[in-house]
């Protein structure tokens, strides 16, 4: 047992969005805190990191929708001012070995694909407003969409042509970043519902990729950590929570914390690696291993200047046929230098990441070239994570349910046990797997906790 011991009201264990947001709240209601983060960072799946150029580079979460409310409200209350993200010029669709530029939200397919795809998006819409997000084991047909995947809905009876049902694959796939087959259609419409509708999810200007953040997002957990002060513990992997009559005792690497209350703001399969005394009950314990996150690939290439823009092209690019499935620009304002951020997800990065680094880099430089043309062969840098490799995040962007385990096991996803309460991302019922959805996670465990201790 580490010698360094603390007392404190509440210990945070995660120093992401949500614990930071959580233990922010709760400090400023009158608590004492301590923060126990593994990592020798703040931030969580938020990790802004600088290029060679001395260019400010989001390998994690870096989007803002312009409802996600709550973390504008946090952006600006840390002074973290946002810029739209570049969306001016023609989109690619690169699909089948032709590359086809287009203007707005609809790509140059057939008109008869284009219909297929417009019908599916509207029907899932349409079944997600029956799904509440607080609740959406209790929808009329819960257990019907929860027993099947959404590869087994998403068939040519319903979606008739291979293109649109390409594209909404692409969607749920990027969502997810698993395998269609690995996530329940229940779990696709939660995930709708909490976003308003499969076109928030997908658009760029209006929808979940509207904005990014000057100097990128670690700013906002960098400003809610040094607020917090030695508050903030690092490197302090939790090894074993014990909980008694009035009191929690949390070890980590490098404390033990004693407090009347625990938040674990953490993915919750990493919860796997504590030893609770008393054991979770029995359904809790298995929840832990029943909802894991997928494997995501960032590649960032870096250029002299966003070429790409005077070229007519946005940088938002497609093909669902290729490893690396999407890119977006994420240049930031201020420098001179072009950003183009590319995206593999599910079996695809898995696929991208078991080739060596100098045929990955081929695959992603063939793919840019083929895009965004001849100059998009010569980056001055190239920056890539695999978030499922990172120790302490083990997948992104956000957990998944399988079939069958939001109607067997959802209603615990909030559920204290005893002294222990739930935030992150996957606990939020607005913004599920968003940045705006950490935040909101860690101000109801708040609410929660307060109440509780009234």
């Amino acid at each position: 047992m580490p010698e360094n011991s603390l007392e404190a009201d509440v210990c945070v264990v995660g120093a992401g969005l949500a614990g930071l947001t959580a233990a922010r709240h709760l400090s400023q209601a009158g608590q004492s805190v301590v923060v126990l983060e593994a990592r020798d960072r703040v931030g969580g799946r938020v990790w802004t990191q600088t290029s060679a150029g001395g260019v400010p580079v989001d390998m994690g979460g870096c989007f803002i929708g312009p409802n996600h409310d709550r973390l504008h409200a946090l952006s600006k209350e840390t002074g973290v001012t946002t810029f739209k993200t570049f969306v001016e010029g023609d989109a690619v669709l690169a699909t089948g070995g032709k590359v086809r530029r287009y203007r707005g939200d609809i790509p140059k397919i057939s008109p008869l694909a284009l219909v297929s795809a417009g019908q599916a998006v509207a029907r899932m819409s349409s079944m997600a407003k029956k799904v509440s997000p607080a609740a959406p084991w209790d929808a009329p047909r819960a257990a019907q969409w929860d027993a099947q995947s959404v590869r087994a809905w998403l068939t040519a009876g319903r979606v008739p042509t291979r293109v649109a049902r390409d594209l909404v694959e692409a969607t749920v796939r990027a969502c997810f970043t698993c395998d269609l087959s690995e996530v329940s259609m229940l779990s696709w419409l939660l995930l709708v519902s909490s976003a308003g509708g499969v076109e928030s999810l997908m658009n760029i200007a209006g929808g979940y990729q509207d904005s990014q953040f000057d100097g990128g997002v670690s700013q906002i957990p960098a400003a809610m950590a040094h607020d917090l002060g030695d508050a903030v513990i690092l490197g302090a992997p939790v090894t074993a929570v014990t909980q008694q009559a009035d009191r929690v005792e949390v070890v980590s690497d490098a404390s033990t914390v004693t407090a009347r209350r625990v938040v674990l703001a953490l993915p919750r399969a990493l919860a796997a690696g504590i030893r609770f005394e008393p054991a979770l009950p029995g359904d809790h314990a298995l929840l832990i291993h029943k909802i894991p996150s997928g494997t995501e690939v960032k590649t960032v290439a870096i250029y002299d200047e966003p070429f790409w823009r005077a070229d007519g092209v946005s940088g938002a690019t497609v093909a669902t046929d290729d490893l690396i499935e999407v890119t977006l620009d994420t240049t930031q304002p201020g420098y001179s230098h072009g950003v183009i951020a590319t995206y593999s997800a599910g079996p695809r990065a898995r696929a991208l990441w078991a080739l060596p680094e100098s045929e990955r880099r081929s695959v992603l430089l063939k793919m840019l070239t083929t895009r965004l043309g001849p100059k998009a062969a010569s980056p001055l840098e190239v920056m890539e994570i695999n978030w499922s490799e990172e120790r302490w995040t083990r997948g992104c962007s956000c957990a998944h349910f399988a079939p069958g385990v939001l109607t067997q096991y959802g209603r615990l996803l909030r559920e204290p046990v005893g002294r222990i309460h739930w935030a992150g991302t996957e606990t939020a019922t607005t913004s599920f797997g968003a940045m705006d959805g950490a935040v909101r996670s860690g101000e109801r465990v708040c609410e929660e906790i307060l109440a509780a201790e009234r």
